[in-house]
């Protein structure tokens, strides 16, 4: 397999792949495109989630999921190597076949997938639309619109009855939670920032909760930031406050 080129350079002509393959139906190309862009290993495309990581991930039962995943198999874009019990899960890769069909793709010069020019990428026409011979449409001026005085915009008023410039305005207000399905690569990226802040995970600091056919929490930001910046010390700030605020509705719960 030597002539093949490694997943992570293929990857967006094998989604393309199973993109026209109209044997699969839209739930297996969603478990199959899922495998891909999730949990797939850079070099083989080849990973091990279980049947309920990825029906957590996607609002699927595990039966659902099991089932789903005969299709791409049969179509050859996938190998599937089932376990034996929970403690083996199966593992998943995209075939020899499926491959070599990517790398062809890759390699006749795909000018519709890629997204990087200077990486092979997709190519753009070098005068844009051709709307007028000198790169923009034109119109007669409108003299009436240049006659009227111009005035400045008046400063919006922010939040706290401060405005621009003042003191009360400098501070800005924190951002909002963003949700994260429990399972996907930004759930486990925090959870091994604070395994190596010394911190709890996110099952046990914060509640599991259902947000339309997810299962996730609530987080500060989609993915922590960098170490020892002062971003991270306000994410850890608020995932404090959002376990203790979680911790003190048990106890009401309990003592009502």
């Amino acid at each position: 397999m030597s002539d093949i080129l490694p997943f992570c350079q293929v990857k967006l002509q094998y989604l393309l792949d199973l993109v026209l393959d109209q044997s699969l139906d839209d739930n297996a190309f969603r478990i199959a495109a899922y495998l891909a862009l999730t949990h797939a290993d850079h070099d083989t495309g080849e990973c091990h989630p279980s049947f309920e990581t990825i029906g957590t991930a996607l609002g699927r039962h595990a039966k659902s999921v099991k089932r789903a995943l005969n299709k791409p198999e049969m179509a050859r874009h996938l190998t599937v190597v089932r376990g034996t019990n929970r403690g083996n899960a199966s593992r998943y890769r995209p075939t020899e076949a499926a491959l070599r069909r990517a790398t062809q793709r890759r390699r006749e010069g795909d000018k519709i997938v890629p997204l990087s020019r200077a990486k092979g990428g997709q190519s753009c026409p070098p005068e844009g639309t051709y709307l007028s011979g000198k790169g923009g449409q034109e119109r007669p001026p409108n003299k009436e619109k240049e006659l009227k005085p111009r005035t400045a915009a008046a400063a919006p008023d922010l939040p706290e009855k401060g405005q621009s410039g003042t003191a009360t305005a400098r501070s800005a207000p924190p951002s909002p939670l963003v949700f994260v399905p429990q399972g996907i690569c930004f759930a486990r990226d925090w959870n091994d920032r604070l395994a190596q802040e010394g911190l709890a995970t996110l099952d046990r600091n914060l509640p599991l909760v259902v947000n339309g056919h997810h299962r996730g929490f609530w987080v500060p930001a989609r993915s922590p930031a960098p170490r020892g910046s002062p971003e991270w010390r306000d994410q850890v700030r608020r995932l404090r406050c959002l376990a203790g605020k979680e911790s003190g509705q048990m106890e009401q719960r309990h003592a009502g």
